[in-house]
């Protein structure tokens, strides 16, 4: 596999913040509430103890002794949860987006669109010793031919070349197989018996060849964007999904069926339909922000985002929208997209009140959706959905320690857990924005406070001021928003890139699709 993208767009001064990553034997935080994000009881006036880069106990400051070689961090007045998790981001490949992550909280991270080989990809990222977030890292897109993002997905045609791809990632260390939009009924079938003879997920798309009653019965664990949810809870589903399957490279005719499937909205059908997902543990990861993003192109007051001023070059055109083709949408265009939000944000609460367990993900790599920052974005726009702040709190630290099967090292402020802790100055339960109040974050273990925080934006800042810009080969652009590696084997072998080795591009007239 060839290099094919340089990113010189945040040059962070990373040897001066690592300092913060410094060994330390035990940190005390005393006199903190620590939120359960379990039953969201708030318990005051407690000393939590880290040792070794975990949780070795919490208990009464009144019955804890400080030792007088210990870090001491003063919680009196703030709020202790777990580290954030993001569960759908793309772009981890680019290292100086990392540290954004920790400065917003986020401890761990789902890569949705990984590297070719993972193992290689972990080994090289630990070598660097960067401030990053942990990473839960899928395969690349397992797509159709053509596929969506060609050159940088996996294309299968048959079953066994599903299944030989399945056997691959395996091989190469993917934490899960990520099944993408245009995949073949047969194929899609073979991906998810291959992975279930494997033990390894499958999570992504509900592809067009299939329903989501037929994904979440073969056990699919994710469900990204909540796709799939308008066609099934609609009265008129055997009508319009052979239309969906016709307009599936089509974006607009895609988004105007998807809009007659909200209007023909069935409350019964979405019953039965979330009954389904809660009963084969099919995880909707709703993805708010980015569908919010999409119908305020126009509006200039959305677009003057001053969290732009982190970005420098091509990644900054991608984050401000100027390389996403809808913004030469018309205004009827977004008015369409406004109305089909409204439609997913009520679904969302729905889903919630039904009790269907969700996952807070933003698909970083699309127009205004940040690194980090974007996170709180999402929270914010599921409570204004109807989840509590507790569910909302829950979707990002103990709901992807169930998901992912790790809720003996995450999820939770409990001994015995790692230490990815986030310090708040307000209470998230009364006001879900104040997740964005950090006083401090710590990662492993190590403190990250609030001037070293602040230290990482600053860096990210004067960088993007200093214009870095991003150098790519050909006209590849498209491919920064998933920030994604080339797959130069494709099945059969030979069909994955040009005849030039340059990489082909996303149709601009692509679906919904274009979201990975």
């Amino acid at each position: 596999m060839r290099k094919t993208l340089t990113l010189l767009l945040i040059a962070l001064d990373l040897t001066a913040a690592a300092q913060t990553l410094a060994p330390q034997s035990e940190i005390y935080i005393t006199h903190v509430t620590v939120i359960d994000t379990e039953r969201g009881k708030e318990t005051t006036d407690q000393t939590v103890v880290i040792s070794d880069g975990k949780i070795s106990d919490v208990a009464g400051s009144n019955h804890v002794a400080v030792p007088a070689s210990a870090t001491t961090v003063d919680g009196k007045g703030k709020y202790l949860i777990p580290g954030l998790w993001d569960m759908h981001v793309h772009g981890t490949r680019f290292e100086s987006t990392l540290p954004l992550y920790i400065a917003n909280g986020v401890t761990g991270v789902r890569e949705m669109w990984g590297p070719p080989d993972a193992n290689k990809f972990r080994a090289e990222l630990a070598a660097k010793h960067l401030i990053a977030p942990h990473i839960y890292l899928g395969s690349p897109g397992v797509d159709g031919k053509p596929p969506i993002w060609p050159g940088i997905s996996i294309e299968v045609t048959t079953s066994d070349e599903a299944r030989r791809a399945v056997d691959e990632q395996k091989q190469r260390g993917a934490d899960f197989i990520k099944v993408y939009s245009v995949l073949s009924r047969d194929a899609y079938f073979a991906v998810v018996d291959e992975a279930r003879r494997q033990n390894i997920p499958v999570a992504g798309h509900v592809p067009n060849s299939v329903s989501i009653w037929e994904v979440t019965a073969a056990r699919q664990r994710s469900i990204e964007h909540s796709f799939g949810i308008e066609v099934g809870c609609s009265s008129r589903e055997k009508e319009l999904r052979p239309k969906f399957l016709a307009a599936q490279r089509n974006r607009k005719e895609w988004e105007a069926l998807c809009s007659e499937a909200w209007q023909s909205y069935s409350d019964q059908r979405c019953k039965n339909l979330f009954a389904e997902l809660k009963k084969n543990g099919t995880w909707p990861v709703p993805t708010l922000v980015v569908h919010h993003a999409f119908g305020r192109l126009d509006d200039p007051q959305f677009t003057s985002d001053k969290r732009l001023r982190y970005f420098s070059g091509e990644f900054r055109n991608w984050m401000n929208g100027s390389l996403d083709p809808r913004m030469k949408d018309s205004a009827s265009d977004y008015a369409k997209m406004r109305t089909t939000f409204a439609a997913e944000e009520r679904v969302t609460g729905q889903l919630f009140r039904a009790g269907v367990p969700m996952l807070a993900g933003t698909d970083v790599g699309n127009a205004f959706c940040f690194p980090g920052f974007s996170l709180h974005d999402e929270l914010a726009l599921l409570v204004e959905s109807g989840v509590t702040p507790l569910g909302a709190l829950q979707m990002t630290t103990r709901n992807p320690a169930m998901f992912m099967g790790v809720m003996d090292k995450y999820g939770s402020v409990t001994p015995g857990k790692i230490a990815d802790l986030v310090l708040l100055d307000a209470d998230p339960l009364k006001d879900i924005h104040n997740t964005t109040k950090i006083s401090e974050v710590f990662l492993d273990g190590k403190e990250h406070d609030r001037a070293a925080l602040d230290q990482i934006l600053a860096s990210a800042e004067k960088s993007a001021n200093a214009q870095q810009t991003l150098t790519m080969p050909g006209p590849d652009v498209q491919n920064l928003m998933l920030g994604a590696w080339e797959i130069n084997v494709a099945y059969p072998l030979g069909s994955g890139t040009r005849g030039d080795g340059s990489m082909p591009r996303a149709s601009r007239n692509s679906s919904h699709h274009a979201q990975a």
